[in-house]
């Protein structure tokens, strides 16, 4: 009797210890994922009268830099390596600039949730120019092959471990298979591909780069490059505890796989850099747990099914499901709380929209499951053959349903959540005015969550010098939808720069806009040009 109790508690001791391991994530560092850029200097569409010799890109978050281009007018590039990382900002030396007309600044960086990012902003010098040609473009056979490597690895990670796991938790005669041992090697070539494919990915390269050095010494330097590993020790443990005679071994070797796999993928990626991380990160690992002893429990089940082996799994997994799936939904509910900000997001946002596609193949797949609970798992215990077949056929199609509720979830490496976009500042839109009388540079920048929209007069001279005035009005109008002029007054911000501060417009796509200077009791000038804000 005596005995029994201690194999008991030595079965239960691996179970402790992913409990215990919970805490350990919330001590690791803060991170913020998806950086977005929050200002440049140069402003993006204004007209220079010289060249900048730097520029700075300002972000809400640190971020590594990975490639910087400036495109010139004739649509040529040269690449920017002299950049200053201080913060959470980005300065850049520029190389002289003969030519007038559109430059464009390229930039790539990578974010604290490993995924790279970027953009380009535009600045004129002199004038304006239309040949620009943006080098960055989409990679559709990358982004397919990193998804396809994505869903590869889930699958491999999650039945390999999963089956693991419960073969040391079932009885010594639990019959072999040679699907998990494969499932586990599936894993770690998956593994292998996602790091190359996050260098690839973040130097925009193609995929022959995949076999240069410059792409891994890329990925390695990101969060994949603690998060593979740390897959690749949970493989080693799973393979170890599939290969040990001890029954004690089996156990604690499974445990520490499976507490390695949450690790894994709680180090890195949209939701585990959410603030606040002491939420985020620990919902993830729970996550990861319990959808590994989910929806890996499919494959071992048909097996033992197969071999008329199946009591006992079938019964611990009867006994430990509601559980499992309590924790499932509640670390579930967690990471929605911090991605969302509000209920809206679930159908207006790309990332709602794969979440609400995952959550109804995962509504399916719980409906099988509750027809198995209560329809088949009686009979099938009480050794009724035809229970038994139909039971591994349902059990199948519940696999294929979890494959599919994986292959959405990878569709998330493409989409950044709600509370990241949340964060992006609104694209501004700018005009040159260039007359006899004057120039003005116009920059409006869209209201946000952060503040009202805000429009920026810069005033100068035909040649290029400040423009002192002692008063300006900017005047909106748009006689095509009948609108009648609105008037908002300016003010002085610097010495050849006026701001409205507060500009409150209905929603049309373009605006007349008329910008009115005082220069002195005897002298008035306007400025007129059109707002396009249909991108916006």
């Amino acid at each position: 009797m005596q005995t029994q109790t201690l194999r008991r508690q030595a079965a239960c001791h691996p179970l402790l210890v992913l409990l215990l391991a919970l805490p350990l994530l919330a001590w690791a560092p803060v991170l913020y994922a998806h950086a977005s850029l929050v200002a440049s200097k140069p402003d993006s569409g204004t007209v220079l009268a010289q060249a900048p010799s730097t520029a700075s890109l300002s972000f809400n978050e640190t971020v590594s830099p990975l490639l910087m281009k400036l495109i010139r007018p004739d649509g040529s590039s040269k690449e920017l390596e002299d950049v200053l990382t201080q913060d959470q900002r980005l300065e850049l030396a520029l190389p002289p600039m003969e030519t007038e007309g559109t430059y464009g600044l390229s930039w790539r960086v990578i974010s604290a949730d490993g995924h790279p990012v970027g953009g380009t902003l535009t600045f004129s010098i002199g004038a304006l120019s239309s040949n620009l040609v943006d080098s960055t473009h989409s990679n559709p056979l990358r982004n397919g092959l990193i998804w396809l490597a994505r869903l590869l690895g889930y699958v491999g990670l999650f039945t390999g471990i999963a089956w693991v796991v419960y073969r040391a938790l079932g009885p010594a005669s639990n019959p072999q298979s040679h699907i998990a041992p494969r499932m586990l090697a599936l894993g770690a070539v998956a593994l292998l591909l996602n790091l190359g494919l996050v260098g690839v990915d973040a130097l925009d390269l193609p995929l022959s780069a995949l076999f240069s050095t410059s792409a891994w010494k890329t990925a390695a330097s990101t969060s994949m490059g603690l998060a593979v590993p740390l897959g690749w020790v949970a493989l080693a443990c799973a393979a170890l505890s599939w290969n040990a005679r001890n029954a004690t071994s089996k156990k604690w070797l499974a445990a520490l796989a499976l507490i390695l796999l949450g690790a894994s993928l709680a180090s890195s990626g949209h939701a585990s850099t959410a603030d606040p991380v002491w939420l985020s990160r620990p919902s993830v690992w729970l996550h990861v747990v319990a959808l590994t002893l989910w929806i890996g429990s499919f494959l071992p089940l048909v097996h033992a099914l197969q071999h008329a082996q199946e009591s006992r799994l079938l019964t611990l997994f009867s006994r430990w499901i509601p559980a499992v799936l309590l924790v499932l939904v509640l670390s579930g509910a967690a990471l929605i709380y911090v991605q969302f900000g509000q209920l809206a997001s679930l159908w207006e946002s790309r990332y709602g929209q794969v979440l609400s596609a995952k959550l109804i193949l995962v509504l399916l797949l719980l409906g099988l499951g509750a027809y198995n609970r209560y329809r088949l798992t009686q009979a099938v215990l009480q050794q009724r053959s035809d229970a038994r077949q139909a039971l591994r056929r349902v059990v199948r199609l519940e696999y294929v349903l979890a494959v599919l509720i994986l292959a959405v979830a990878a569709l998330w490496r493409f989409t950044p959540p709600p509370r990241a976009l949340a964060q992006l500042v609104p694209p501004s839109v700018s005009s040159h005015i260039h007359t006899e009388a004057g120039m003005a540079d116009l920059l409006y920048i869209p209201a946000s969550t952060q503040h009202p929209a805000i429009l920026t007069v810069s005033l100068y001279e035909p040649d290029f010098s400040p423009l002192k005035a002692q008063e300006v009005e900017v005047i909106f109008s748009n006689p095509q939808a009948g609108v009648e002029s609105i008037t908002f007054p300016a003010e002085l911000t610097r010495q050849d720069q006026w701001e409205v501060s507060n500009v409150e417009l209905p929603h049309l796509a373009s605006w007349d806009i008329r910008i009115q200077v005082l220069i002195s009791d005897f002298e008035r000038i306007h400025l007129d040009s059109t707002l396009d804000l249909q991108a916006n």
